[in-house]
């Protein structure tokens, strides 16, 4: 039962924010249907927010375990990414379906899917294997991680085009939006799941220097993740006593 809501509320999600930006404020995307862009953003999207969240109090949870049995303390917040991404694939199995009857094929690019799941895996666990640890020392970390979600998600061209942000902001600011990390992975899979999407992203950002500040991002952040745990492993079962 928990899987069929882990795969119904982001479809539920996705209908809300179409209602009310699509058919209330008939806002519409040049890029893509507005309904395509919304479900390629709101699937990944909560993906990595559930997969960090549920991740960030793991440790804490399972302390009695921790103690008990003898194995890497990564392999709890892993487990709980892993079991999040069973959830998020037929979610994707969805969208390319929804992609292929809306836009009358797929994209070439798709090939390439897998490669950028593999990227968005590696940046969410790497997230959240260091918020799982930060955690241990930090109980503020949970409070913290939420307001920064929320401020990350507005952040990400989730129901707005790449091309607004562009015309809107000077170029240095655009320049610095880019570096969001989830501005490169929502374009990515767009990139590999619509169809014509190709040109439009071509005209705001080189899709290569995406794939490379997006591969950067996620070997920098799963690196920093397991450096911080083998600095920590020691004084993991400490934290739990408390």
């Amino acid at each position: 039962m928990s899987f069929f809501w882990a795969f119904l509320s982001p479809l539920l999600f996705t209908a809300i924010l179409y209602l009310i930006f699509s058919v209330f404020m008939t806002v519409s995307i040049p890029e893509a249907p507005f309904l395509l862009y919304l479900m390629s953003a709101v699937f990944t999207w909560r993906f990595f927010q559930e997969s960090v969240m549920s991740s960030v109090t793991s440790l804490m949870d399972n302390r009695n375990l921790i103690r008990e049995a003898n194995f890497p303390h990564y392999l709890i917040p892993l487990s709980l990414v892993l079991a999040n991404g069973v959830n998020f694939l037929p979610s994707l199995g969805i969208l390319i379906a929804a992609s292929l009857f809306i836009l009358k094929g797929l994209p070439i690019a798709i090939i390439f899917l897998p490669v950028v799941f593999i990227l968005h895996f590696m940046i969410t666990f790497g997230l959240a294997l260091l918020v799982s640890i930060f955690y241990l020392r930090w109980r503020d970390t949970k409070y913290i991680l939420e307001a920064f979600l929320q401020i990350l998600f507005y952040l990400t061209p989730v129901f707005y085009s790449l091309s607004l942000v562009k015309d809107t902001v000077p170029q240095k600011i655009y320049v610095l939006y880019l570096l969001n990390p989830f501005v490169c992975i929502l374009n990515l899979y767009r990139l590999t799941l619509l169809k014509g999407f190709y040109q439009s992203l071509e005209q705001n950002v080189a899709w290569v220097a995406m794939v490379i500040l997006t591969s950067f991002f996620a070997a920098m952040i799963l690196s920093l993740g397991f450096l911080l745990y083998r600095k920590s492993q020691k004084q993991i079962n400490d934290y739990l006593a408390y």
